[in-house]
């Protein structure tokens, strides 16, 4: 009689401590499960901020801006057109358009 008490209570025991752990490990994962949504949460908010900030990057008047004063670029005008022909080995040179404003040295090396 003894001998099946001690064997009940060594498998209750095991069990209680089974319990035990698997209480732990649910714990665990919901700590981790809001740790990982937290994470997406941010970074949701970093890809919304992003996507302002490329819409914002990509308006046409900034690009035309940029092209304007960085990359000193200039509109097509018929007067600057160059027509290339089929076995035309050379290209004339454009004639000498005056600048607006002068170029200064260090002007294209800003980003």
């Amino acid at each position: 009689m003894t001998r099946i008490n001690l064997v009940l209570l060594f498998v209750v025991v095991l069990c209680a401590m089974s319990v035990v752990r698997a209480q732990y490990q649910g714990r665990r994962t919901f700590a981790a499960l809001d740790v990982a949504q937290q994470r997406a949460e941010q970074l949701q908010m970093d890809k919304d901020r992003l996507q302002v900030e490329y819409r914002a990057m990509s308006a046409p008047g900034r690009i035309e801006q940029i092209a304007r004063t960085q990359l000193d670029m200039r509109p097509i005008t018929a007067a600057r057109t160059v027509f290339v022909h089929e076995g035309q080995s050379t290209l004339t040179p454009l004639p000498a358009v005056p600048q607006s404003q002068p170029r200064s040295a260090g002007k294209g090396a800003h980003r």
